[in-house]
Parts: structure tokens; C-alpha cells; sequence
């Protein structure tokens, strides 16, 4: 009887293929790790506006600081997006989220990813907005 051998190559190969099909399947559907996240909740006298207009009021008082560029958050108190992490907005109004896009859990609450950018999300008093700091890539 002829034992099979495995090569090396072929073997790191299939780890290396595994790997890549479990953090592509978990992309969408598991909930995030962020290393660092920026929250907000909104009050009453938030309640309609963009979450852009709320972002710049909260900056104006010192609260926040942000980059937009191109239309995209690009930098939150200091911390600038790179190649492989990006700033990603998760919001608890179910209304303007999409949990197959992506969630994020916060004190026990499941958020889901925003359907729409900064600056046409209108925010509802008492909803999270959470920008979370991700990164992907293996």
C-alpha cells in the first residue's frame, strides 16, 4: 500500500485558502471588533438632522474631530484611515440600518451598518450612531 504525501506547498496552500474563506464569510455577517469607536447619541434638539450636522456642531464645541474627504469620514479624533481600516458607521435606528451588511454590539445592543453616508443619515433622538475603527485584510 502507497502512503500519499502531502507537500508542503500544497499544505500551506490549504491553510492559507481556509483562512481567507472564513474571514471573507465572517465579513458580513458576525458582529465587529473595533479598536476604537466614537459614539453618539442623539438628543431632541438633534432630532431630523444629518448626522453630519450633528458631527459639526459636536466638533464646533470641542466634543469631536473629523476629516471628510470625498464625501467620507476619513479621519475621527486623530485617528486617519489607512489602506486596510477604515472609520465604518453602525447605527441602532432599525429604519436606516442593514444587519446583513455588518453589526456592532455596544453595551448588549446589536447595531447595524448604516444604509446611507453622514450626510444624508437624519438622526432620530435616542438612536446610537457609532463610528467604529475597522480593519480588514489578512
Amino acid at each position: 500500500m502507497k502512503k500519499k504525501v502531502v507537500s508542503p506547498v500544497s499544505l500551506v496552500s490549504a491553510v492559507l485558502a481556509l483562512f481567507s474563506l472564513l474571514a471573507l464569510a465572517g465579513c458580513h455577517t458576525s458582529s465587529v471588533t473595533a479598536d476604537m469607536d466614537v459614539v453618539i447619541r442623539a438628543t431632541a434638539e438633534q432630532d431630523g438632522k444629518t448626522l453630519l450636522a450633528v458631527m459639526e456642531e459636536l466638533q464646533e464645541a470641542g466634543e469631536l474631530s473629523f476629516t471628510v474627504s470625498d464625501g467620507m469620514i476619513v479621519e475621527l479624533n486623530g485617528t486617519k484611515q489607512t489602506t486596510s481600516s477604515y472609520w465604518m458607521l453602525y447605527t441602532s435606528d432599525e429604519e436606516s440600518a442593514n444587519e446583513q451588511w455588518g453589526t456592532f454590539e455596544y453595551e448588549g445592543e446589536v447595531l447595524g451598518s448604516a444604509v446611507s453616508g453622514a450626510g444624508e443619515l437624519a438622526v432620530k433622538e435616542g438612536c446610537l450612531y457609532i463610528w467604529a475603527f475597522e480593519s480588514f485584510g489578512i
